[in-house]
């Protein structure tokens, strides 16, 4: 089933519909969060019993109100990051940033799915970990952001039938920290509810050390274990096949000068698959995949030692 077009006006289709229930049920949650505007005194005592119980701001040096910030004034936070990720958003989108629904999955303390809210976006941004959950739904309080929905829960499980439909699906570091069958499952959810593009930031493999196989399709990378938790990074092949086969249609890349080369940042398209009309006997024929022939490097054996040998 075909997204309905982006213009001013949504069509009266079944994505169209969902997303006024969504609408709906976040404006009715909105204005059940609603209380009187916090003094800045308030602020400042509310921000430091956060401090107490659940440690420092350690990302997002959010203004909260005048003179008053999460980490401190004249401190570096994420700014550079959120400031890159933003102007990406305005420049990729059909239209202006009010109005837009966007997603954001492992939101942290918040900064990226508030500033967005101040943009005039209409945000919905999911947290696993309670004390980041916790800070950012306190900042958007205190900045009075109603069109924000800060929900705690797995980043990795968003859903047309709870979440809506979205404009904007940002997945920045979300991939690279997921095993191999859920890494599947999370690509196929990010192509399910959105229906405009998505920014996609992911550490890949350098090269394929390991396959893994789900749902009968095969992953190539490396497995990595930090911190105690076992991941799986798809090699640059493996991500851009991944994206293609979850419903994205067109990728390109996006730079910026303190970007990490290892963990680039895809902007993946969900439009429409084109036929083509001067040579139609070409729309029978399935484009080819990104990973098509790209093998795992052997751990042992003749085929191993040639390999090593020509490198």
């Amino acid at each position: 089933m075909d997204p309905p077009p982006d213009g001013s006006r949504e069509s009266n289709g079944p994505i169209a519909r969902v997303n006024r229930r969504m609408r709906a049920s976040l404006l009715v949650d909105s204005r059940a969060m609603r209380k009187a505007p916090m003094t800045p005194a308030e602020i400042g005592e509310r921000r430091d019993e956060i401090v107490a119980r659940r440690g420092p701001w350690r990302a997002d040096n959010l203004r909260l109100a005048k003179g008053i910030f999460t980490i401190g004034e004249g401190a570096a936070g994420s700014e550079a990051r959120v400031r890159c990720t933003v102007q990406a958003v305005a420049d990729i989108a059909s239209r202006r940033l009010p109005g837009l629904r966007v997603l954001e999955l492992a939101c942290g303390e918040g900064g990226l799915a508030l500033e967005f809210g101040k943009q005039g976006a209409e945000v919905v941004a999911i947290e696993a970990r309670a004390a980041l959950a916790e800070k950012a739904e306190f900042a958007r309080e205190a900045l009075g952001l109603h069109q924000v929905t800060i929900l705690r829960g797995d980043p990795g499980r968003p859903s047309p039938e709870v979440h809506g439909y979205f404009d904007v699906v940002l997945a920045l570091g979300v991939l690279d920290r997921l095993d191999a069958p859920e890494v599947l499952d999370v690509a196929t959810r990010l192509g399910a509810v959105c229906k405009g593009f998505a920014l996609i930031e992911a550490r890949l493999a350098a090269r394929a050390r390991s396959t893994r196989q789900s749902r009968g399709i095969v992953l190539r990378g490396a497995p990595r274990s930090r911190d105690g938790v076992s991941s799986f990074l798809l090699t640059r092949a493996s991500m851009l096949s991944l994206l293609a086969r979850s419903g994205f249609t067109s990728i390109v890349e996006t730079l910026r000068p303190e970007a990490d080369s290892a963990a680039p940042c895809f902007a993946a398209f969900k439009g429409r698959r084109v036929a083509l009309q001067t040579a139609p006997q070409a729309n029978a024929v399935l484009p080819p995949s990104w990973d098509g022939g790209e093998p795992a490097t052997p751990k042992s054996g003749i085929a191993g030692l040639l390999r090593r040998e020509r490198r």
